[in-house]
């Protein structure tokens, strides 16, 4: 029996949310793999960083440094285009402004994936992310507040964290490219107190995935569930 082959992968755009800056990068090899094929990668942050000192001293320089290190993780992704709402750590809500700026964001991108966060958090910002959008993405596909910018209906909606009634629907080996997440993870300096690392232990850990063989993966959900092996094209 010859071995089935998979449709494949064409996207042009993709959309990243994430709450905030570095939640994205739990699928930083997959975003770097895209990249890599010609894929262009634009990250949303819904927040500013704004809560994310583990020093006093640090309270009102966080907004800049964290700014500072999504640029250095970017240039590690090969990212296209980072797009911050603003809004502030632990504020983010479901307001007609911020569901705006979303819808916003969606049609000026018009990417064929949009990537988000699951439903299932602790986390108040996690949660808002997840809820603003999805239903920014379907309201980006109605005739509705058109000085936003013209109607687009995105094809795909995958979760890549935060899932927990359901195994993934896609695991998606990136051996190649596992070494960008430990690197990504090493530009963001404020966060390794929080994550219990250094630097040199996360540059260790890149070092040693370059040179294995080993599977490593991405997970993802579908919003509205299928299962497949692969990340699907635009048209089945």
């Amino acid at each position: 029996m010859q071995p089935r082959e998979e449709p494949a992968m064409d996207y042009k755009r993709i959309l990243v949310f994430g709450a905030h800056p570095d939640d994205e990068l739990t699928m930083a090899p997959t975003m770097a793999m895209l990249a890599d094929r010609g894929v262009e990668v634009c990250i949303c942050i819904a927040t500013n960083g704004s809560e994310g000192y583990p020093r006093p001293e640090w309270r009102d320089q966080i907004v800049a440094m964290r700014a500072r290190e999504m640029a250095e993780a970017d240039r590690l992704i090969g990212t296209t285009e980072r797009i911050c709402i603003g809004a502030d750590d632990m504020g983010l809500i479901n307001d007609k402004p911020t569901f705006k700026a979303f819808i916003e964001v969606i049609r000026r991108v018009r990417p064929h994936v949009i990537f988000t966060h699951g439903p299932h958090d602790m986390h108040r910002d996690h949660l808002n992310t997840h809820a603003i959008s999805i239903e920014a993405a379907w309201q980006a596909g109605n005739p509705v507040s058109a000085e936003l910018g013209e109607t687009w209906r995105t094809p795909y909606i995958f979760y890549y964290k935060a899932v927990q009634d359901r195994p993934p629907d896609i695991v998606l080996d990136v051996r190649e490219w596992a070494h960008v997440r430990p690197l990504t993870q090493a530009t963001q300096v404020t966060q390794l107190t929080l994550w219990n690392t250094t630097v040199e232990q996360l540059e260790a850990e890149a070092e040693r995935l370059r040179h294995s063989d080993a599977p490593f993966t991405n997970t993802f959900w579908f919003h509205e569930r299928t299962h497949l092996s692969y990340l699907p094209p635009l048209e089945l």
